[in-house]
C-alpha cells in the first residue's frame, strides 16, 4: 500500500485554524494597496474602508469562493501534450526559482549568475526524469537591463526545455510579458491549458501591494493558474508560535483566494506556502529548519481541507556549502513535503536560503526527490509481488533466485528506484573510481549529461516571437526612466 500521508494537525486543530482565519478576515481584514482592486471588492459587496484601504471579508464570502476553486487541473508541456494532473495525489517536483548566485562547476567559486547558467540548467532539467516542472532558477546578472533580468531567465528555460514553467514576479509589466512569452512559445492555448504556473505573494502581515494585485488580476484573467504564496516570518511579521504562523499564512491565502474567485469564478489556484522561521540570535529568516518542515506538512493538510492543489518549497537548506547540514535539511524537508502529499514542490537546485544555485545541487536534489517519491509510493502487495509460487518452486537452500524468470521480469520495473549519484559499491571499487564524494560524482555527471544532444530546443519562429516580446518590454522599461 501507499505510505500514509504525514500529518501534524488533527481535524479539530485544522478547524480551529480555519475558524480563526475567518475571524481575522472578518474582524481585522486585509489592507489592499490598489485602488482598482479596492473599488472592485467594494462593488462585490465587501466592507471597504476607503481611508485605510482595509477590506473586511465576511465568512460567507470565503466559503462561497472556496466552493468555486477547482480541486485539480491538467498541466501541459511546451508542445501542448498533456503531462500530468496537479491535485491527483501524486507529488510533482519543480526546479528553481529566483535565486541570484551560482556555484561555478569548474572553479567551485560562488559568483553572480549568468544567462548561460540558466540555459545549461534548463537543458539538464529536460533530461532528468524526476524534475517535472522548471522554475526559473536565478535572475541572471549579465543582462542589458537588470529590471528585465527575469525575462531573460524565462527565455533561457523555454528555449532549452519543453517542460512546464513556474514563474514569479511582483512587477505587473514583467508578469504580463512572461505570460506573453509563454503564449508565444506554447503550441496549445495558454488561456485554457496550463503550460505556465504563476506565483504571487501578499506582504505579511495582511497586506496586498498594488503592483501584486495588478499582476494577480492579469494572471487570473489571462487564464494562467496561480500559486498564492504568503511568506510570513515567525516573530517578525506574524506570531512566533507555529500555530500563529500557520494561521497568518492561511488567512492571507484565503484573502487571495477570494480575490481570484471574484475576478474569475473557477480560476485554477494552488494553496501555496513558503513560511520562514526566524533565528532570533541574528534575525535571519530560515527555510530549512525543522519548524518550517513541520509547517510543510500542515500546509498540505489545510489544502486537502479546502480541496485545492497544494504547493510548498523544498528541498531547502540554509547552509552555504554542499555539506552534511545541506544534506540533512534538504532530505528532511523534501521527504516531508512529498510524504505529506503536497502536489507541487519547488526548489530543486537551490541552497543558502534560496539565494544560490548549482548544477550539481540540481542533480543531487533530483536524486533525493526520486528517493522520497519511492518511499512515499510504498509497497505493492499482490500475488505477483508476493511470489509464493516462486518460493515454493525453488524451495529451501536454493540460490537460483538470481537467474529466476521472476527476478528478470521485475528487474526493469519501478520496484526499485534507479540512482546515479549514490555510492553503492564495495570500498575497493569506490577507491578505484577515484574515491569521489557525491558532489564530485554530480559534477562528473553534469559534464556527461551536457555532452548528450538535446531535442528540446525551441524552433526559430517561436524563439523570434519570444525575443520580440523581450525587446518590447525593454523599450517600455527604458521609456520609464
Amino acid at each position: 500500500m501507499k505510505l500514509a500521508a504525514l500529518s501534524v494537525l488533527s481535524d479539530v486543530e485544522i478547524e480551529r485554524i480555519h475558524e480563526a482565519s475567518l475571524d481575522i478576515l472578518e474582524q481585522a481584514g486585509v489592507k489592499v494597496g490598489g485602488g482598482r482592486m479596492l473599488a472592485f471588492l467594494g462593488e462585490r459587496g465587501l466592507r471597504v474602508d476607503e481611508a485605510s484601504g482595509v477590506v473586511r471579508i465576511p465568512r460567507g464570502c470565503v466559503e462561497d469562493c472556496l466552493s468555486l476553486v477547482p480541486p485539480r487541473f491538467e498541466v501541459f508541456d511546451r508542445e501542448g501534450r498533456a503531462l500530468f494532473v496537479l491535485g491527483d495525489g501524486v507529488p510533482r517536483i519543480a526546479a528553481g526559482h529566483n535565486g541570484v548566485f551560482w556555484v561555478d562547476s569548474d572553479t567551485g567559486v560562488t559568483r553572480p549568475s549568468t544567462v548561460a547558467d540558466v540555459e545549461r540548467f534548463a537543458r539538464l532539467c529536460e533530461g532528468l526524469p524526476d524534475i517535472d516542472v522548471i522554475g526559473i532558477p536565478v535572475m541572471p546578472q549579465d543582462v542589458p537591463d537588470a529590471r528585465a533580468t527575469l525575462l531573460y531567465g524565462v527565455r533561457a528555460c523555454i528555449a532549452n526545455s519543453g517542460k512546464p514553467i513556474f514563474f514569479s514576479t511582483d512587477r505587473p509589466e514583467i508578469n504580463r510579458a512572461i505570460m506573453e512569452m509563454l503564449d508565444a512559445a506554447f503550441a496549445g492555448d495558454l488561456h485554457s491549458q496550463a503550460y505556465g504556473i504563476g506565483q504571487l505573494s501578499p506582504t505579511s502581515p495582511l497586506f496586498w501591494e498594488a503592483s501584486v494585485l495588478d499582476a494577480l488580476e492579469d494572471t487570473v484573467r489571462f487564464g494562467v493558474p496561480l500559486a498564492i504564496l504568503p511568506e510570513p516570518n515567525a516573530g517578525v511579521s506574524c506570531p512566533y508560535t507555529l500555530a500563529g504562523l500557520i494561521t497568518m499564512d492561511n488567512a492571507e491565502w484565503l484573502s487571495g483566494m477570494v480575490m481570484t474567485q471574484l475576478l474569475r469564478p473557477g480560476a485554477a489556484i494552488l494553496y501555496a506556502n513558503s513560511w520562514t522561521t526566524t533565528n532570533m540570535r541574528n534575525a535571519c529568516a530560515l527555510v530549512g529548519s525543522a519548524e518550517t518542515t513541520v509547517c510543510r506538512i500542515a500546509g498540505a493538510q489545510l489544502a486537502r481541507r479546502y480541496r485545492v492543489p497544494s504547493h510548498t518549497t523544498a528541498p531547502n537548506s540554509d547552509n552555504h556549502a554542499h555539506d552534511e547540514q545541506n544534506a540533512w535539511e534538504k532530505a528532511l524537508s523534501q521527504f516531508c513535503a512529498v510524504a505529506a502529499g503536497n502536489d507541487l514542490i519547488v526548489n530543486c537546485g537551490m541552497f543558502a536560503t534560496g539565494m544560490t544555485c548549482s548544477h550539481e545541487q540540481l542533480l543531487m536534489d533530483e536524486e533525493m526527490s526520486a528517493i522520497a517519491r519511492r518511499i512515499a509510493r510504498g509497497i505493492e502487495v499482490d500475488d505477483a509481488t508476493i511470489a509464493k509460487d516462486v518460493i515454493v518452486e525453488l524451495g529451501p537452500h536454493n540460490s537460483a533466485y538470481l537467474t529466476a524468470p521472476h527476478t528478470l521480469e521485475w528487474l526493469h520495473s519501478d520496484e526499485y528506484v534507479a540512482l546515479h549519484l549514490s555510492v553503492r559499491s564495495p570500498r575497493a571499487v569506490w577507491e578505484a573510481a577515484g574515491a569521489k564524494d557525491t558532489y564530485q560524482i554530480a559534477r562528473d555527471r553534469v559534464r556527461m549529461l551536457e555532452r548528450e544532444p538535446s531535442a528540446a530546443s525551441l524552433d526559430e519562429k517561436r524563439l523570434r516571437a519570444v525575443d520580440a516580446i523581450i525587446a518590447q518590454s525593454c523599450e517600455a522599461l527604458c521609456r520609464e526612466k
